[in-house]
């Protein structure tokens, strides 16, 4: 599992109770737990969203299959900010 410079600065900054759930809920999807995921569509299409509270993590999975965590956010932002890496899914 890989996470993207602005998931590890968002991390940082969350209340360790909700940091927590988050690293959680990312290692069971990573382990193969069902979690509350999503495909996403148009601009974001490639990439998935996993939903922790009004937390939001999209992430991607690259060819190897590794998860890489690309963009987290509370809901009401994130589809506004998060901008696809160029290159990123093809």
């Amino acid at each position: 599992m890989k996470f993207s410079d602005q998931v590890v600065v968002a991390l940082r900054g969350l209340h360790p109770g909700v940091r927590r759930d988050i690293r959680r809920a990312l290692d069971e999807l990573n382990a193969g737990t069902k979690r509350d995921v999503a495909a996403l569509t148009g601009e974001f299409a490639g990439f998935l969203r996993l939903r922790v509270g009004k937390y939001r993590v999209v992430f991607r999975y690259d060819e190897a299959g590794e998860l890489i965590a690309e963009f987290l956010g509370p809901r009401n932002t994130v589809y506004s900010v998060f901008k696809p890496p160029a290159g990123a899914v093809d």
